[in-house]
């Protein structure tokens, strides 16, 4: 269902939580973002993932802002679990400490909460020409469809704590990929209602550069491949060659996404990574995939034949 919503009286308390590391003036920035949008029943929350710049001391000269110290860095996805524990709202929004709370944001959040009548997961749009200062969202039941195209970016989405108390945290096992599965997980068994217009977040350097960090690390790939194997089981799918062939298919653009952003960038050594990756998929690439992938992977340049758009709208991040 999609539509144009009236917004609902009465104003609904958010978390607005940071997961920060070494960040210390993006951090400020954002907060100051935060800041003119919050109302006075909401709570700000920085969570300090063991920073060495001065991430918590700055904050804290913030009013209305508290303060989550970490005297060791625990990671990306501990540090969200950490944001999640810590939200004293119903309704807990997380957003990257690089990013930046677009104007009238917090007001649109508010609005979709308002129209879930319930627990549900909030995403929004993060790319597009179609934003405008008319709140737009749609809304999907839990089904398997929602479950395998569930939009993925952490930053500015919004859950429940009901699905938190029901569901549990973020799975520290997908530590690359942590927000891909439990998006999905929540998607079976929750209302997904994804905010089309207006613009929440103004993204900064998380994306790209992070990415390549993630792509490069050995352990990836194969804990991308259990990430899609968690996410297809929650579809509910029965069938085990469907559900062979949907994994197979989501590999492989994916991956073939990969290859292009690695060659863009000229990251040859990650091209070539990636490309003798798509050997295990060779069964189920095209003639042209093939020969493209055999060139990268010999190399270090992928031959720009072929484009490929990822499931989801991301492939993962690190902190």
């Amino acid at each position: 269902m999609t539509g144009v919503a009236e917004r609902p009286t009465g104003i609904i308390p958010l978390t607005i939580a940071i997961p920060a590391y070494n960040r210390r003036s993006s951090v400020q920035i954002l907060l100051k973002s935060i800041c003119d949008q919050a109302r006075r029943e909401d709570e700000v929350i920085v969570s300090d993932d063991g920073s060495t710049d001065g991430t918590s001391e700055q904050s804290r000269m913030m009013p209305s802002v508290r303060v989550i110290r970490h005297e060791t860095n625990q990671g990306m996805v501990a540090n969200w679990n950490s944001c999640l524990r810590a939200a004293t709202r119903d309704w807990i929004c997380i957003v990257h400490d690089d990013d930046r709370l677009v104007s009238g944001a917090l007001a649109a959040l508010r609005c979709a909460c308002a129209l879930a009548k319930g627990p549900a997961l909030i995403v929004h749009q993060y790319a597009g020409d179609q934003f405008d200062d008319v709140f737009r969202c749609h809304y999907s039941a839990p089904s398997s469809w929602t479950v395998l195209n569930c939009p993925t970016i952490p930053s500015g989405a919004v859950v429940h704590r009901t699905i938190i108390d029901r569901l549990g945290l973020f799975d520290a096992r997908f530590e690359y990929s942590s927000d891909l599965e439990y998006f999905a997980r929540i998607a079976a068994r929750f209302p997904l209602i994804v905010v089309e217009s207006p613009r929440i977040v103004e993204y900064r350097l998380h994306g790209a550069n992070y990415q390549f960090q993630t792509w490069r690390q050995t352990d990836f790939y194969d804990q991308f491949e259990e990430l899609q194997r968690s996410i297809i089981s929650y579809a509910g799918i029965q069938d085990e060659k469907l559900k062979l062939d949907i994994f197979d298919k989501r590999m492989v653009t994916n991956l073939l996404y990969m290859l292009n952003l690695a060659d863009r960038v000229g990251d040859r050594r990650l091209v070539r990574q990636v490309a003798r990756y798509c050997q295990r998929f060779r069964s189920r690439l095209t003639v042209r995939q093939t020969v493209t992938t055999y060139i990268a992977a010999i190399t270090g340049r992928y031959p720009r034949l072929h484009r490929a758009k990822p499931l989801g709208s991301r492939v993962a991040c690190v902190e």
